[in-house]
């Protein structure tokens, strides 16, 4: 699974953040192909999956920031039982795990906070089974620099990245592709 996604990141390389509802039509219309979700509650998320396939995008739900689902085990599979999601964003490798068993796809998601952070990182990320790594903030050029030399995990950051020059900037210090929440980023 982790070439597979590898390859369509190499060629869809702006990932939607779905922060708000209200921005779903924009996201259906947009020109991205994967999408990550990260609003809604368990009562709204299969109806935004829904939308979001029917738009031909991969979709990723972030557990962590939907309402009601928790950092168990089960909110994965709800994921998988109850949406047409593709795949899950989740800070817990626990989480990476169950969504493998269950055949979705998995993004773990890391916060670069110091330099000790960036290293255990690193060696965090060659113990994950994850399909692809983000990192937050993602305007940091070191940082990039140096998660993606293991050429391993798929690199995608996020955070800050508010225009075209930050989206240049990240892929030229490693980033395979990034995550933006600005609608008119995902026209690009």
């Amino acid at each position: 699974m982790k070439s597979d996604l590898k390859k369509i990141l190499s060629e869809h390389r702006i990932v939607a953040a779905l922060c708000n509802e209200k921005e779903l039509d924009d996201l259906c219309l947009s020109n991205v192909k994967i999408a990550f979700i990260l609003c809604g509650d368990f009562k709204t998320l299969p109806d935004i999956a829904l939308r979001i396939k029917k738009a031909n995008i991969i979709s990723f739900v972030y557990i962590d920031f939907v309402d009601g689902l928790s950092t168990k085990e089960a909110a994965v599979d709800f994921v998988k039982h109850y949406t047409c999601a593709d795949g899950i964003v989740t800070t817990k490798s626990n989480q990476v795990k169950r969504a493998h068993a269950l055949g979705l796809l998995a993004v773990q998601r890391y916060f670069v906070f110091d330099t000790i952070a960036m290293y255990n990182i690193k060696k965090q990320m060659s113990l994950t089974n994850a399909d692809a790594v983000e990192v937050l903030p993602g305007v940091i050029p070191l940082v990039n620099r140096h998660l993606s030399s293991n050429g391993q995990d798929p690199l995608i950051v996020g955070g800050f990245i508010n225009t075209q020059e930050d989206i240049e900037n990240a892929y030229k210090s490693g980033a395979l592709a990034i995550t933006t929440s600005i609608p008119n980023l995902w026209y690009l």
